[in-house]
Protein backbone atom coordinates (compact mmCIF):
# COMPACT_ATOMS: atom_id res chain seq x y z
CA UNK A 1 0.00 0.00 0.00
CA UNK A 2 1.07 3.49 -1.09
CA UNK A 3 0.96 6.24 2.16
CA UNK A 4 1.30 10.00 1.88
CA UNK A 5 3.56 10.69 4.76
CA UNK A 6 5.56 14.01 5.52
CA UNK A 7 8.44 12.97 4.50
CA UNK A 8 7.27 12.43 1.02
CA UNK A 9 4.94 15.53 0.77
CA UNK A 10 6.17 18.55 3.61
CA UNK A 11 4.36 20.80 4.81
CA UNK A 12 5.95 24.13 3.42
CA UNK A 13 7.28 24.57 7.11
CA UNK A 14 7.17 22.28 9.31
CA UNK A 15 7.25 25.22 12.50
CA UNK A 16 4.80 26.75 14.68
CA UNK A 17 5.72 29.83 16.12
CA UNK A 18 4.33 30.95 19.63
CA UNK A 19 3.06 34.36 19.68
CA UNK A 20 3.84 35.13 23.26
CA UNK A 21 7.32 35.54 23.91
CA UNK A 22 9.30 34.20 26.43
CA UNK A 23 10.36 36.00 29.85
CA UNK A 24 14.29 37.78 29.35
CA UNK A 25 16.20 37.23 32.86
CA UNK A 26 15.94 40.55 33.90
CA UNK A 27 18.42 41.06 37.11
CA UNK A 28 16.90 44.01 40.18
CA UNK A 29 18.92 47.27 39.47
CA UNK A 30 19.52 47.91 43.15
CA UNK A 31 23.00 50.24 43.28
CA UNK A 32 21.50 54.17 42.14
CA UNK A 33 18.88 53.32 44.89
CA UNK A 34 20.41 55.09 47.65
CA UNK A 35 21.97 57.70 45.01
CA UNK A 36 21.57 61.29 45.09
CA UNK A 37 20.60 62.22 41.53
CA UNK A 38 21.74 65.59 40.07
CA UNK A 39 22.20 66.69 36.53
CA UNK A 40 25.16 68.07 34.81
CA UNK A 41 23.78 71.41 32.73
CA UNK A 42 24.24 71.67 29.42
CA UNK A 43 26.85 73.99 27.68
CA UNK A 44 28.52 73.87 31.41
CA UNK A 45 31.80 71.97 30.53
CA UNK A 46 32.58 68.54 31.55
CA UNK A 47 32.71 68.31 34.87
CA UNK A 48 30.32 69.06 37.75
CA UNK A 49 31.94 70.32 40.82
CA UNK A 50 29.81 69.88 44.23
CA UNK A 51 31.18 71.44 47.36
CA UNK A 52 30.37 70.76 51.08
CA UNK A 53 31.32 73.25 53.67
CA UNK A 54 33.41 71.78 56.85
CA UNK A 55 31.83 72.04 60.37
CA UNK A 56 32.83 74.73 62.67
CA UNK A 57 33.86 74.06 66.12
CA UNK A 58 31.88 74.57 68.74
CA UNK A 59 31.96 77.74 71.32
CA UNK A 60 32.17 76.59 74.73
CA UNK A 61 33.95 79.27 75.98
CA UNK A 62 31.38 82.28 77.85
CA UNK A 63 32.01 85.77 76.62
CA UNK A 64 32.47 87.28 79.76
CA UNK A 65 32.17 90.88 80.41
CA UNK A 66 35.52 92.36 78.81
CA UNK A 67 34.40 93.74 75.50
CA UNK A 68 36.72 91.73 74.03
CA UNK A 69 35.77 89.91 70.71
CA UNK A 70 37.27 86.50 70.94
CA UNK A 71 38.99 85.26 67.72
CA UNK A 72 37.84 84.26 64.43
CA UNK A 73 37.09 80.86 62.86
CA UNK A 74 38.22 80.27 59.47
CA UNK A 75 35.06 78.67 57.06
CA UNK A 76 36.73 75.94 54.75
CA UNK A 77 35.35 73.83 51.89
CA UNK A 78 35.62 70.67 50.34
CA UNK A 79 34.86 70.21 46.61
CA UNK A 80 34.24 67.10 45.09
CA UNK A 81 34.56 66.82 40.76
CA UNK A 82 32.29 64.47 39.03
CA UNK A 83 33.84 64.48 35.23
CA UNK A 84 31.41 63.50 32.29
CA UNK A 85 31.49 59.91 30.39
CA UNK A 86 29.77 58.84 27.16
CA UNK A 87 28.38 55.25 26.40
CA UNK A 88 26.55 53.44 23.57
CA UNK A 89 25.31 50.43 22.17
CA UNK A 90 23.65 49.58 19.16
CA UNK A 91 21.95 46.68 16.91
CA UNK A 92 21.78 46.40 12.93
CA UNK A 93 18.83 44.65 11.95
CA UNK A 94 18.96 43.21 8.20
CA UNK A 95 15.10 44.39 6.17
CA UNK A 96 14.43 41.23 5.70
CA UNK A 97 14.38 40.56 9.19
CA UNK A 98 11.36 42.85 10.05
CA UNK A 99 9.56 41.68 6.81
CA UNK A 100 9.47 38.42 7.04
CA UNK A 101 10.08 37.60 10.44
CA UNK A 102 7.28 36.43 12.68
CA UNK A 103 7.76 37.66 15.89
CA UNK A 104 8.05 42.06 16.14
CA UNK A 105 11.96 41.82 16.32
CA UNK A 106 12.27 45.73 16.69
CA UNK A 107 10.07 46.00 19.69
CA UNK A 108 11.98 43.43 21.11
CA UNK A 109 15.34 44.98 20.50
CA UNK A 110 14.28 48.68 22.00
CA UNK A 111 13.06 46.77 25.11
CA UNK A 112 16.57 44.67 25.58
CA UNK A 113 18.28 48.21 24.56
CA UNK A 114 16.03 49.82 27.48
CA UNK A 115 17.36 47.07 30.28
CA UNK A 116 20.91 46.83 28.97
CA UNK A 117 20.99 50.63 29.58
CA UNK A 118 19.20 50.59 33.06
CA UNK A 119 21.69 48.11 33.76
CA UNK A 120 25.28 49.25 32.13
CA UNK A 121 24.10 52.14 34.77
CA UNK A 122 23.79 49.85 37.91
CA UNK A 123 26.80 47.78 37.30
CA UNK A 124 29.13 51.50 36.78
CA UNK A 125 27.79 52.24 40.20
CA UNK A 126 28.12 49.13 41.50
CA UNK A 127 31.84 49.10 40.07
CA UNK A 128 32.53 52.22 41.39
CA UNK A 129 31.43 51.63 44.91
CA UNK A 130 33.66 48.67 44.61
CA UNK A 131 37.01 50.38 43.87
CA UNK A 132 36.95 53.35 46.29
CA UNK A 133 34.20 52.97 49.07
CA UNK A 134 36.05 52.38 52.15
CA UNK A 135 36.14 48.41 53.75
CA UNK A 136 35.57 46.66 56.75
CA UNK A 137 36.16 42.84 56.53
CA UNK A 138 33.75 40.43 58.28
CA UNK A 139 35.23 38.43 61.27
CA UNK A 140 32.90 37.22 63.60
CA UNK A 141 31.99 34.14 61.78
CA UNK A 142 33.09 30.92 61.65
CA UNK A 143 34.06 29.33 58.08
CA UNK A 144 37.88 30.02 58.81
CA UNK A 145 38.42 32.60 56.13
CA UNK A 146 39.38 36.37 55.87
CA UNK A 147 37.09 37.45 55.32
CA UNK A 148 34.63 35.19 57.05
CA UNK A 149 30.80 34.58 56.48
CA UNK A 150 28.64 37.77 57.80
CA UNK A 151 27.63 37.60 61.18
CA UNK A 152 25.08 39.77 63.50
CA UNK A 153 28.63 41.45 65.14
CA UNK A 154 29.55 42.58 61.75
CA UNK A 155 26.69 44.34 60.89
CA UNK A 156 26.69 46.20 64.50
CA UNK A 157 30.26 47.31 63.69
CA UNK A 158 29.24 48.77 59.93
CA UNK A 159 26.08 50.66 61.30
CA UNK A 160 27.92 51.75 64.54
CA UNK A 161 30.79 53.19 62.27
CA UNK A 162 28.00 55.02 60.23
CA UNK A 163 26.26 56.19 63.21
CA UNK A 164 29.65 57.49 64.44
CA UNK A 165 30.56 59.06 61.41
CA UNK A 166 27.11 60.82 61.37
CA UNK A 167 25.81 59.38 58.31
CA UNK A 168 21.69 60.08 58.71
CA UNK A 169 18.95 57.14 57.81
CA UNK A 170 17.43 56.61 54.37
CA UNK A 171 14.50 54.59 55.50
CA UNK A 172 12.03 55.42 57.80
CA UNK A 173 11.27 53.25 60.54
CA UNK A 174 8.01 50.88 59.97
CA UNK A 175 5.68 50.70 63.11
CA UNK A 176 4.55 47.54 64.61
CA UNK A 177 1.02 46.56 64.00
CA UNK A 178 -1.09 43.71 65.92
CA UNK A 179 -0.12 41.15 62.92
CA UNK A 180 0.45 37.75 63.25
CA UNK A 181 4.29 36.69 62.69
CA UNK A 182 5.58 40.70 62.07
CA UNK A 183 7.85 42.86 64.05
CA UNK A 184 8.68 46.67 63.36
CA UNK A 185 11.53 47.97 61.63
CA UNK A 186 13.76 50.06 62.56
CA UNK A 187 14.87 53.37 60.18
CA UNK A 188 17.56 52.44 58.08
CA UNK A 189 20.54 52.24 56.75
CA UNK A 190 20.95 50.59 53.05
CA UNK A 191 23.16 47.24 52.12
CA UNK A 192 23.25 46.29 48.60
CA UNK A 193 24.54 43.24 47.63
CA UNK A 194 24.52 39.90 45.65
CA UNK A 195 21.59 37.71 45.89
CA UNK A 196 24.25 34.84 47.05
CA UNK A 197 23.77 35.77 50.45
CA UNK A 198 20.38 35.03 50.84
CA UNK A 199 21.01 31.83 53.05
CA UNK A 200 23.85 33.73 55.49
CA UNK A 201 21.66 36.72 55.92
CA UNK A 202 18.50 34.57 57.31
CA UNK A 203 20.88 32.80 59.29
CA UNK A 204 22.16 36.13 60.85
CA UNK A 205 20.73 36.54 64.47
CA UNK A 206 17.28 39.38 64.33
CA UNK A 207 16.59 38.78 60.71
CA UNK A 208 13.46 39.92 59.60
CA UNK A 209 11.95 39.09 56.30
CA UNK A 210 10.36 41.62 54.11
CA UNK A 211 6.92 39.44 54.51
CA UNK A 212 6.96 39.88 57.96
CA UNK A 213 7.36 43.84 58.02
CA UNK A 214 3.85 45.62 59.33
CA UNK A 215 3.14 47.49 56.37
CA UNK A 216 5.38 45.60 53.74
CA UNK A 217 4.11 47.90 50.81
CA UNK A 218 6.71 50.30 52.71
CA UNK A 219 9.27 47.63 51.34
CA UNK A 220 11.06 47.99 48.10
CA UNK A 221 10.98 44.74 45.53
CA UNK A 222 14.74 44.19 45.27
CA UNK A 223 14.55 44.43 49.60
CA UNK A 224 15.44 40.97 51.06
CA UNK A 225 14.75 41.90 54.47
CA UNK A 226 16.62 43.83 57.46
CA UNK A 227 18.55 43.25 60.15
CA UNK A 228 18.77 45.76 63.09
CA UNK A 229 19.32 48.83 61.15
CA UNK A 230 20.39 47.98 57.90
CA UNK A 231 17.93 46.73 55.05
CA UNK A 232 19.20 44.36 52.43
CA UNK A 233 18.94 44.89 48.76
CA UNK A 234 19.73 41.94 46.70
CA UNK A 235 20.43 41.61 43.09
CA UNK A 236 21.96 38.70 41.02
CA UNK A 237 24.31 40.82 39.25
CA UNK A 238 25.66 42.24 43.18
CA UNK A 239 29.23 42.65 43.59
CA UNK A 240 31.45 39.93 43.76
CA UNK A 241 35.22 40.08 43.82
CA UNK A 242 36.54 36.71 42.54
CA UNK A 243 39.30 34.66 44.79
CA UNK A 244 39.91 37.48 46.95
CA UNK A 245 39.78 36.27 50.72
CA UNK A 246 42.70 34.34 52.45
CA UNK A 247 41.54 30.73 50.95
CA UNK A 248 40.95 32.00 47.70
CA UNK A 249 37.37 32.00 47.94
CA UNK A 250 34.86 34.64 46.30
CA UNK A 251 34.41 38.12 48.67
CA UNK A 252 30.92 39.30 48.26
CA UNK A 253 30.99 43.08 48.66
CA UNK A 254 28.06 44.56 50.96
CA UNK A 255 27.69 48.51 50.29
CA UNK A 256 26.11 50.02 53.01
CA UNK A 257 25.00 53.40 52.56
CA UNK A 258 23.57 56.45 54.66
CA UNK A 259 21.83 59.47 53.22
CA UNK A 260 23.47 61.46 50.53
CA UNK A 261 26.90 59.44 50.77
CA UNK A 262 27.32 59.23 46.54
CA UNK A 263 25.93 60.62 43.41
CA UNK A 264 24.63 60.12 39.97
CA UNK A 265 25.17 62.82 37.77
CA UNK A 266 23.20 62.87 34.41
CA UNK A 267 23.77 64.73 31.77
CA UNK A 268 21.03 67.33 30.86
CA UNK A 269 19.60 66.52 27.42
CA UNK A 270 21.40 63.40 27.43
CA UNK A 271 20.53 61.39 29.88
CA UNK A 272 18.81 58.32 28.04
CA UNK A 273 18.35 58.26 23.46
CA UNK A 274 16.56 55.92 21.84
CA UNK A 275 17.82 56.17 18.35
CA UNK A 276 16.45 54.71 14.89
CA UNK A 277 17.76 54.89 11.57
CA UNK A 278 15.77 52.91 9.06
CA UNK A 279 17.29 51.62 5.96
CA UNK A 280 17.46 54.35 4.21
CA UNK A 281 20.20 56.13 5.86
CA UNK A 282 22.22 52.71 5.52
CA UNK A 283 23.40 52.76 2.29
CA UNK A 284 22.57 52.77 -1.74
CA UNK A 285 20.74 49.85 -1.00
CA UNK A 286 18.73 50.67 2.22
CA UNK A 287 19.91 47.34 3.64
CA UNK A 288 20.10 47.72 7.16
CA UNK A 289 18.38 49.14 9.93
CA UNK A 290 20.07 49.82 12.89
CA UNK A 291 18.54 50.72 16.65
CA UNK A 292 20.67 51.88 19.78
CA UNK A 293 20.73 53.67 22.74
CA UNK A 294 23.75 56.33 24.45
CA UNK A 295 23.57 58.49 27.61
CA UNK A 296 26.27 60.36 29.38
CA UNK A 297 26.41 59.76 33.12
CA UNK A 298 29.06 59.79 36.35
CA UNK A 299 28.82 57.87 39.78
CA UNK A 300 30.83 59.94 42.00
CA UNK A 301 31.03 59.34 45.94
CA UNK A 302 30.58 62.68 47.78
CA UNK A 303 31.18 61.65 51.16
CA UNK A 304 33.43 58.89 52.16
CA UNK A 305 32.69 57.88 55.65
CA UNK A 306 28.86 57.36 54.71
CA UNK A 307 29.67 54.45 52.35
CA UNK A 308 31.22 51.28 53.43
CA UNK A 309 31.90 48.29 51.94
CA UNK A 310 31.14 45.20 54.44
CA UNK A 311 33.45 42.49 52.87
CA UNK A 312 32.41 38.65 53.24
CA UNK A 313 32.48 35.34 52.34
CA UNK A 314 29.79 32.58 52.16
CA UNK A 315 29.69 29.84 55.45
CA UNK A 316 30.64 26.79 54.66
Amino acid sequence: MSITTTSVLPAPVQQSFSYKLLSVPTPYFIHKIPAMLKQMPRNGGTTLRMRRYNPLPVAKVPLGNSGVNPPPVQLTAVNIDAQMDFYGQYILLNEQVTLQNQDPVLNEAAQRLGVSLRQTEDELTRDLLAATAAFINCTGGTNGDNPTEITRADIDEVIRTLVNNNAYTIADNIEGEDKFGTAPVRDSYFGMGSSQLIGDLENVQGFIAKAQYPSPMHALRPEWGSISNLRFLLSSIGSITQNASLNGADVFNVFCTGLEAYACVEQDGYSAQFIYRPPIYDSPLALNASVGYKFAEVPRITNDAWVINLRCTLSV
